[in-house]
């Protein structure tokens, strides 16, 4: 079933009904919850960083690419805050080419966290079936992202669709793919399809995982069989609940929006905004599911909690 996007006259009226109402707060809202949620992903993806980086036992492929993850979505939702800005600002409205400009590296980080999510699940297969095989991968995977995020990028600029590039957005990461979707019968409109192929094969590759740590013939009780169901217990809630957030967020203009509100595009932008926090909920939420579900996470966590307390406590004010 095809479903086509209203022109752009239609985009820029709704877009300028919201630029229009001094103060918006429609805007305001979504600006106010985007930033907020920016800040603690950024903090807890920061955490997930560090503790890898001050934990020694944390150098197993799969730690060292969650860590990567982490940084990439740092760059991604550090993205929200050109849209606080313009908000703050009254500025409201910009080019969807100036948009695309600026979060750029956000729309680079993207791409690059979809593919880890699919690199991780290769890494679990190798690690489970050629264990030792698994400390040369995360080079390969580094080295090849860089590839894919500039294909994302070079495939927005590249885009040939008047009626996008004529757009002013609000200046969210989910507005740039709203404009791009007036491109949706254009011959280069294939990287959202890309995408979905992605996400739809990293859920595979983690069934196959789970098949293949059942029946792996090694002794329940050997490290390597624990290590391997411990990491993916918690690979497993990151990966469930970020491809969740992708997958719905990359699905929902086409399949689920569109044919719920037609040509109410308004409807249509907020509840987009809507997928897109719920979104970004699940890109923040990979400190805090580490800390539930590893043992080796929660005793690292707990310890440079301990240390950073312990260095406030230290030099205490005297009173005069």
């Amino acid at each position: 079933m095809n479903y086509t996007m209203s022109s752009n006259s239609t985009f820029s009226e709704v877009y300028f009904e919201l630029a229009n109402a001094r103060p918006c707060w429609t805007l305001i809202i979504f600006a106010s919850i985007y930033t907020i949620l920016a800040i603690v992903g950024i903090f807890w993806n920061f955490s997930v960083i560090y503790v890898t980086i001050r934990t020694k036992s944390l150098n197993n492929s799969a730690n060292k690419l969650l860590a990567i993850y982490s940084f990439f979505e740092i760059v991604h939702q550090s993205g929200h805050f050109l849209f606080a800005y313009s908000v703050i600002s009254g500025q409201y409205l910009m080019p969807y080419k100036t948009v695309i400009q600026i979060l750029t590296p956000s729309l680079f980080a993207v791409s690059c966290t979809i593919f880890l999510l699919f690199f991780t699940s290769i890494d679990r297969l190798i690690a489970v079936i050629f264990p030792l095989r698994q400390s040369e991968n995360v080079l390969f995977y580094v080295m090849t992202l860089p590839f894919i995020g500039l294909f994302n990028v070079f495939y927005l600029y590249s885009q040939s669709c008047d009626s996008a590039d004529k757009t002013l957005i609000t200046g969210t990461l989910n507005d740039i793919r709203m404009a791009s979707f007036q491109c949706i019968n254009s011959p280069e409109f294939i990287w959202p399809t890309i995408i979905s192929l992605i996400l739809l094969s990293t859920i595979v590759l983690y069934a196959v995982v789970a098949i293949a740590i059942y029946f792996r013939k090694s002794p329940p009780n050997s490290n390597s069989h624990q290590f391997n169901i411990r990491i993916f217990r918690s690979l497993f809630c990151i990966v469930s609940v970020n491809i969740g957030g992708y997958f719905l967020s990359f699905f929902d203009v086409i399949f689920i929006i569109i044919p719920m509100f037609g040509n109410d595009i308004m409807s249509i932008w907020k509840l987009n905004q809507i997928f897109g926090i719920l979104l970004n909920i699940s890109a923040a939420s990979n400190a805090p599911i580490l800390y539930f579900t590893s043992k080796e996470y929660r005793k690292a966590f707990d310890k440079e909690w301990q240390t950073i307390i312990k260095l406030f406590k230290r030099n205490p004010v005297q009173p005069h």
